[in-house]
């Protein structure tokens, strides 16, 4: 933690008359995985977690996480300075920010990192206080910074027609069958471009993104970047990323198309007051996967299933073994399988570690011995830019009851969840009440299934959407051929943790939906107690393991 920067920013409320500031974990393009050395949360908590911002007072850092980061976030920040706010499961990051600002509170908040739907909301709650926002254009944290961030050379390279299923040109003259005869769609998601354009990049750590923004229209794509892309299509043009704001500025009387959730509040307001805005659903195009993507997902999830065999067969040698020694050989395994990035930082945890949901530093002196659980999530990105996810938990030697009963519990979950037949106008809520219910009934509370059952998968490991939670925002009908995670879990502070992760698609058949599992690896036998599954759970149960892979 450096001192010094909290010193800095405190004169820095001063001199721009604030009581406090937003701290962002993204950077300016809203990114979910942002490197720490562009993380300006990081700067101020020493906090790694790829989600999580801060609100800093004249008194007060306080450190925002949801339930995958408690523990974590716990252990790393300096509680002399820093407040960390552990936001239960089902509460948004703008209801636990709004308690803590009071009344008359002038807040910073940076305009080229907050969306318009966050500084739209978030003020509503604000002015009932009598509190203000100012915005500010310039992060702070990364001005103090500037001298020792290095810029990143991007290589983007074009997905192969056999991957993407549709070409560039392709992906345009779909969109303009939803919109009308004059028409402008702002796209400022990295994933919707790297999806329009079928480029991608893995300069950027987890990811296959490159920065740029673009404008569509009736009569082209505009793609605005400072990187050398490859040729896109006939409908494609490229443009310095300097000219997307004076591009932005000259589009007049037009239907104009944005998200809202994407668009930060510095674009916002450049657009001009004559157009008529409309929520934008580009980010649908995506979610949905046409064949030749779904082909190549299954071969993706085939070189991983491969990839995690190697700590399998390490764990089950008379070896010893620290966390440090697994996570190395699960990165060597997965790049000698074909994995060309991590599409997230692998999640290798040993013994109590393993309820530390988000666990991200595995150590070397953390060894796994005998009873111990080991939790393996992991990810990868191949050559079509889409990524894997999954999760295994294993045991060292032989467990114990309570480490079979509460593996078991998730494991019922992940079965009752997966093999449902949803009716079609079943939501991705309903797949999280079947796993949560499960749950419920299957252990005490003090295991606690502190995250949602899933999330969509795609371009970004975490796709939005679909999300497969117990929110509102869940509440929308399954769509076939979207790609989602189920990945039920329970865990106990100073115990350990399990976690079942499997990624699927959603397939419509017989008038029912049904779900198809890309990874096959096996469940971990030796931990399941047969005795505590029904007859369909016991059939549900059969019928994996006949399709499993084999370690």
């Amino acid at each position: 933690m450096d001192i010094n920067l909290i010193q800095y920013l405190k004169e820095y409320l001063e001199k721009n008359d604030l009581d406090g500031i937003i701290i962002n974990s993204t950077n300016e393009f809203l990114v979910e995985y942002n490197l720490l050395a562009l993380n300006s949360r990081y700067y101020v908590t020493d906090f790694t977690g790829s989600t999580g911002d801060v609100l800093f007072t004249k008194d007060k850092i306080f450190l925002f996480v949801d339930t995958r980061y408690h523990e974590q976030a716990e252990q790393q920040v300096n509680k002399e300075y820093i407040e960390v706010v552990k936001m239960p499961l089902g509460t948004t990051y703008i209801e636990s920010l709004s308690d803590k600002i009071p009344s008359y509170f002038k807040l910073g908040m940076i305009s080229k990192k907050t969306s318009k739907k966050f500084y739209d909301t978030l003020l509503k709650n604000l002015q009932q206080k009598n509190s203000t926002i100012k915005l500010i254009n310039i992060d702070p944290v990364i001005e103090y910074n500037k001298d020792s961030i290095k810029q990143i050379n991007y290589e983007v390279f074009p997905v192969n027609i056999t991957i993407s299923g549709k070409t560039a040109d392709e992906k345009y003259c779909e969109i303009k069958k939803y919109t009308g005869e004059k028409f402008n769609i702002i796209v400022t998601s990295l994933e919707d471009i790297a999806y329009l354009t079928n480029l991608r990049s893995y300069s950027f750590d987890y990811s296959s993104i490159f920065p740029a923004k673009a404008i569509i229209n009736e009569v082209e794509i505009l793609i605005f970047t400072d990187c050398k892309l490859p040729q896109i299509g006939e409908y494609y043009k490229v443009y310095p990323f300097s000219e997307f704001e004076s591009h932005l500025k000259k589009i007049n009387n037009s239907e104009l198309f944005i998200d809202e959730n994407r668009l930060t509040i510095y674009d916002y307001q450049l657009i001009n007051k004559n157009n008529k805005l409309l929520i934008s659903h580009l980010n649908l195009f995506k979610t949905v996967k046409n064949d030749s993507e779904l082909e190549h997902l299954q071969t993706c999830f085939e070189r991983a299933d491969k990839a995690l065999k190697v700590l399998y067969k390490m764990l089950e040698s008379e070896e010893i073994y620290s966390e440090y020694d697994y996570y190395e050989a699960l990165i060597k395994s997965m790049k000698e399988n074909g994995a060309l990035a991590l599409s997230f930082k692998p999640i290798v945890a040993g013994g109590s570690n393993t309820s530390i949901i988000h666990y991200s530093n595995p150590s070397k002196e953390k060894m796994i011995k005998e009873g111990d659980f080991l939790l393996v999530d992991y990810g990868g990105y191949y050559e079509g830019g889409l990524a894997t996810d999954t999760t295994r938990t294993f045991i060292k030697g032989d467990p114990t009851q309570e480490q079979k009963t509460a593996y078991t519990a998730v494991f019922k979950a992940f079965l009752n969840a997966y093999f449902e037949k949803y009716n079609k106008k079943a939501s991705y809520f309903n797949i999280d009440k079947i796993a949560r219910e499960t749950i419920s009934k299957s252990v005490p509370e003090e295991y606690k299934f502190a995250h949602s059952t899933g999330h969509g998968v795609g371009i970004s490991v975490h796709e939005n959407p679909p999300i497969v939670s117990s929110s509102n925002i869940s509440k929308t009908k399954i769509i076939p051929n979207t790609v989602f995670s189920i990945e039920p879990g329970v865990y106990k502070e100073g115990w350990g943790g399990i976690r079942l992760e499997n990624t699927v698609h959603a397939i419509l058949e017989d008038d029912k939906i049904v779900m198809h599992s890309f990874s096959r690896f096996p469940f971990e036998t030796k931990l399941i107690d047969p005795s505590l599954l029904n007859d369909y759970e016991k059939y549900y149960y059969m019928k994996w393991q006949a399709s499993a892979c084999i370690v």
